[in-house]
């Protein structure tokens, strides 16, 4: 028998061999191609959230205008159409279009960020949104709003004719306990003084126990600068008070309202004047009682500036004219300095002289 024919078949492993590089040349192809396009794909992410901030930001610039009138984007007279390159490592054309005009209370603006990404492709974000017409002087009001606004940033969700540390009964009711036998009551919404209770008021279930009631809240509180603690006979005095049919004054210590915690140096009061009937107006001059003779003190009281929508009563102006609604914040200081302070910047007015200087002591501050 011829050995040969015993012999294997030469070339099988040559050509598995090629096989195999082909196979697995082929599957780098695919693994190369698959990773250009991931990363073409997060260059192209990237690319996008810049664009998207690029018009975000053209958004939040053309908002941002300082006055109705004037030049530039700075007034929302002259916002206008426009394009412009932008970027830093690529660039792009922001392009935006506002839409009607600026007598209207309110206009769209349309941005459009085109850019052609590294492969060649046309690439492109848009964004749309609306400005509103506010006048920025209108700022300050948003944010700290005026005694006769009843409807912005109420504290304790309720009228602002409500004093602070009244307490909220719930059903829309608050109630102020002014001394152990008296208490008055608010209805939430509209800050009007409802009714008076002759007694403490712990619940919704008292009140068919008390009066109906006119007249309004007269609060504040009253600070020291100079002296170490308040005149043992400090009172409120309401002699100089007219058009009403009654009022009566609690005076206590201040209290941290988030806390609960008493603030040194410092007292609240709180009237309730009365009047003979809804909407009647008392006029007058609120004076502090109790400086002994031989104190040198002036009383001032913060009268705060002027301001659009608001009245010389709520900024306490004495005397008062015509009060047809409840004020807050009608606040004092005392002193033993030789004029009156100014306190975090705002200074003081001077309310009462009551030094021992001063013929008119006995009337000027009076006793009780």
């Amino acid at each position: 028998m011829s050995r040969n024919r015993c012999k294997p078949a030469g070339g099988v492993s040559l050509i598995e061999a090629l096989i195999a590089m082909v196979v697995t040349g082929g599957g780098l192809m695919v693994l190369t191609t698959t990773q250009m396009k991931l990363v073409h794909s997060a260059d192209v992410a990237r690319q996008r959230g810049e664009a998207t901030r690029l018009a975000t930001e053209r958004i939040e610039s053309a908002r941002a205008y300082s006055s109705i009138s004037g030049a530039g984007d700075s007034s929302w007279n002259s916002l206008a159409s426009g394009t412009e390159t932008a970027g830093a490592n690529l660039s792009y054309t922001r392009s935006w279009t506002l839409d009607g005009n600026s007598s209207q209370p309110m206009r769209q603006i349309n941005v459009a960020v085109a850019w052609t990404d590294r492969s060649g492709a046309a690439q492109s974000v848009a964004m749309s949104s609306v400005i509103s017409r506010t006048d920025p002087l209108d700022v300050g009001s948003l944010g700290f709003p005026l005694p006769a606004n009843g409807t912005i940033k109420r504290p304790k969700n309720r009228n602002l004719n409500i004093p602070v540390p009244a307490v909220d009964l719930g059903n829309g009711k608050s109630v102020s306990q002014v001394s152990s036998g008296l208490a008055v009551v608010y209805a939430n919404d509209t800050g009007a003084v409802e009714k008076t209770c002759g007694f403490v008021v712990n619940n919704t279930a008292d009140l068919g126990n008390c009066s109906a009631a006119n007249g309004y809240v007269l609060a504040g509180y009253i600070s020291l600068s100079g002296p170490n603690s308040f005149p043992s006979g400090l009172a409120m005095n309401t002699a100089n008070l007219s058009g009403s049919t009654g009022v009566s004054c609690a005076l206590s210590n201040a209290i941290d309202q988030n806390s609960n915690a008493t603030i040194s140096g410092m007292k609240y009061y709180l009237c309730l004047v009365r009047v003979a009937s809804a909407g009647n107006a008392w006029s007058g001059s609120m004076r502090l009682a109790g400086m002994a003779t031989g104190t040198d003190y002036l009383v001032c009281r913060f009268q705060y500036p002027s301001a659009t929508g608001v009245s010389a009563n709520q900024r306490n102006v004495q005397p008062y004219s015509g009060v047809a609604q409840s004020l807050g914040t009608q606040n004092y200081v005392i002193s033993s300095a030789s004029s009156c302070p100014t306190v975090d910047a705002l200074a003081t007015a001077l309310h009462q002289t009551c030094r021992s200087s001063n013929a008119s002591r006995a009337s000027d501050c009076p006793a009780s």
